[in-house]
């Protein structure tokens, strides 16, 4: 994963880029579940809203846990199919954390109620990522339901106001690239924590829809803007932090005045650095 914004950061402040930080494993994962409610056009994982044959017991699941834990693995993203339509899943999340993973959830946040939202809070999920493939429309079309923008925007509402730190996921394709610009300002505008923008998978019902990746043109295209919007972010918070600083510099010489004895007539008020000398 390539995290844009610290680079961003550093080519700025004329610093070093941070060197990634290497971890004791792999970052892994784990669809827990094929069953989803929806029916997403391009899911690598044909995902629909049925139980499939051969899913894990829960004390499958812990195992598997156990079998990771051994191989060093630090962070775990649930995914599926649909994480919280698996009945057991905080007791799997509950059981990681003891373990000491850093856990995350990957959803479509149509079910992200507010409940489920504090409950992942009160599990100890780090974060919560919900995919969003466009406004809503377009992210209507992908996921081949009505509501499922405006039920994702309640998703991640709920976990932000549940104190989670939460993140939007963009898959790339040619149809949608044009509303990059457009998810990145929702985004922003809804004080999500993380953008992350993704590649069409060719697995699954994506398979049938290769064409409709993005092709060059188009993903050359995001990518400059999306450059392009990063460092000019990064650039804002620069002079927001320097005017901060002139306010707050400005606002302690006022204080300074205000606190200097006036002179009596004919001698000369104290300079504000002999102050408390």
């Amino acid at each position: 994963m390539f995290r844009l914004s610290r680079f961003m950061e550093a080519l700025r402040d004329g610093g070093p880029v941070p060197v990634p930080r290497k971890p004791a494993g792999p970052v892994v994962i784990w669809n827990l579940i094929r069953r989803c409610n929806l029916n997403c056009k391009h899911c690598y994982s044909t995902s629909t809203d049925t139980d499939f044959k051969g899913e894990l017991t829960t004390s499958e699941a812990l195992d598997v846990l156990a079998q990771l834990k051994a191989a060093h693995v630090p962070a775990l993203i649930l995914s599926g199919g649909e994480p919280l339509l698996r009945a057991d899943l905080y007791t799997i999340a509950s059981r990681a954390r003891e373990m000491g993973f850093h856990l995350s959830l990957s959803s479509n946040g149509t079910l992200l109620h507010a409940a489920h939202a504090a409950r992942l809070a009160a599990s100890g999920f780090d974060y919560v990522g919900v995919s969003l493939d466009g406004m809503q429309d377009t992210h209507d079309r992908f996921r081949r339901s009505g509501d499922a923008f405006r039920r994702a925007l309640a998703g991640l509402r709920a976990a932000h106001r549940a104190g989670l730190r939460v993140g939007v996921r963009m898959t790339l394709t040619e149809e949608n690239a044009k509303e990059l610009p457009a998810v990145v300002a929702f985004a922003e505008a809804e004080g999500i924590d993380k953008f992350y923008l993704s590649h069409f998978n060719y697995a699954g019902r994506g398979r049938s829809h290769r064409s409709d990746d993005a092709r060059h043109t188009a993903t050359r295209a995001a990518l400059d803007w999306l450059f392009d919007h990063v460092w000019e972010r990064a650039c804002q918070a620069r002079r927001r932090l320097r005017h901060w600083q002139q306010r707050r510099r400005r606002g302690l010489s006022a204080a300074l005045d205000r606190a200097t004895p006036a002179a009596p007539a004919g001698r000369h008020a104290p300079a504000p650095r002999e102050l408390g000398r």
